[in-house]
């Protein structure tokens, strides 16, 4: 028995040495991994560029200045107490000052200081908001009553404004969702690839005969893991290059010389937090979808059928993609985002985005996990099955029903 459990895992050793040896040593995976790591620095190039424009091109603060007409010169004191400059005009036409080449000014103010006329390029904005600050600070002083206090109140008063409390994450926090959208878009790309490698690999050793051979020394079984094991443990390190690509891009751009504003885009755990929690996360979902694809390919004889296989795990996962692409950022905090970020199938993508853009607390980090590591033996358990008594069927697709009649 001893002997038998040791040559077991000898055999899941050496499958999965085989099948990551074979994925890394691919000439197609290898040219795709450098392009996209190579696209990261060009795109970290430009943005730097784009970003110096940006900064250079920042218009400077200038100090406001209207001209006021002797009319409502009584307005000058209340406006220079909200930071604008005034330049007496006497008595000519607001319009023939405003125009004059010779000034600089946002504005004209005429008329009676109670109901002063703004004469401008354009109408509201900034300067209509201080003169009616002014005006009624020239009303209340008429009965000596302006006392400081007053003044402040008119003004906090008068520059009443509307507060967003919309939970709209993509608004609020645009950072920490752009750094979610990365993190859930590296995680199916890393999920869809090792789905398809691992799916595409059990129909060629199915079609060539080669699994005949293979399973004369290891149990379908531990064959299915070695291969879930070693194409996971090659995604792993492709993920890891692909880190290294979006750090470096980031640093080119210039978004890396603060290392406090890391931080902070990476939400409340920090750059060093959620990338490992980023991590556990594409781990568990790899295998949540790829327990379950090992053993639904071994249900098909040919590339040619493969489509009806994998076509149904992508979409799968196209559910939480954009689940956490249009809903945890709208509602991050409500109930139904909360429960549905503990769904296996759905936690995976659910998780980094809401710690992106919010935070997540760690127990909560801590059910979703428990219940994916609970969820993923079950489909283990469930493709093992599928995989067994379908790995040695030729000819036409065999359907899951047949599988579970053969197992009753």
């Amino acid at each position: 028995m001893v002997l038998a459990e040791e040559g077991s895992v000898t055999m899941l050793g050496l499958v999965i040495k085989r099948e990551f040896t074979t994925l890394l040593g691919s000439k197609a995976m290898r040219i795709s991994t450098a392009v996209l790591v190579a696209l990261f620095l060009i795109a970290g190039i430009v943005g730097r560029f784009l970003l110096n424009d940006d900064d250079s091109s920042a218009p400077e603060t200038n100090t406001v200045t209207v001209g006021i007409t002797e009319e409502a010169s009584p307005l000058a004191p209340f406006l220079s107490e909200s930071g604008v400059e005034t330049e007496d005009i006497g008595d000519i036409d607001p319009k023939a000052a405003y125009n004059d080449d010779s000034n600089d000014f946002e504005a004209v103010i005429s008329g009676d200081p109670a109901q002063p006329v703004i004469s401008a390029g354009d109408t509201g904005g900034e300067i209509e908001r201080l003169v009616i600050i002014a005006s009624a600070k020239y009303l209340a002083d008429q009965d000596g009553v302006l006392t400081p206090e007053l003044s402040s109140a008119l003004t906090s008063l008068l520059s009443i404004h509307t507060v967003d409390v919309s939970e709209n994450a993509i608004a609020e926090n645009p950072i920490g969702y752009a750094v979610g959208m990365a993190a859930i878009m590296i995680l199916m790309l890393i999920t869809i690839m090792g789905v398809s490698v691992l799916s595409a690999g059990v129909v060629e050793e199915k079609s060539s005969r080669v699994v005949e051979i293979l399973l004369t020394t290891v149990k379908p079984r531990t064959l299915l893991l070695g291969k879930i094991l070693g194409i996971g443990s090659g995604m792993l390190v492709i993920f890891l290059v692909y880190l290294a690509g979006l750090l470096g891009g980031l640093g080119l751009a210039g978004l890396l010389s603060n290392i406090g504003d890391v931080f902070d885009a990476f939400g409340v755990l920090g750059i060093w937090g959620y990338i490992p929690m980023v991590l556990v996360w594409i781990i568990l979902g790899y295998f949540t979808f790829a327990s379950i694809t090992g053993g639904l390919s071994a249900t098909v004889s040919r590339q040619e059928d493969l489509g009806a296989v994998q076509t149904p795990i992508i979409f799968l996962q196209l559910i939480p993609l954009y689940v956490a692409m249009y809903l945890v950022p709208a509602q991050p905090d409500a109930t139904v985002t909360e429960v549905l970020s503990y769904i296996p199938v759905l936690a995976p993508y659910l998780m980094p985005m809401r710690a992106a853009v919010g935070g997540v607390a760690a127990w909560e980090q801590g059910l979703a996990i428990g219940l994916t590591l609970i969820t993923i033996p079950l489909l283990g358990a469930l493709a093992g099955k599928i995989y067994e008594r379908s790995i040695l069927h030729v000819g036409e697709r065999m359907k899951i029903s047949t599988i579970f009649k053969k197992a009753a």
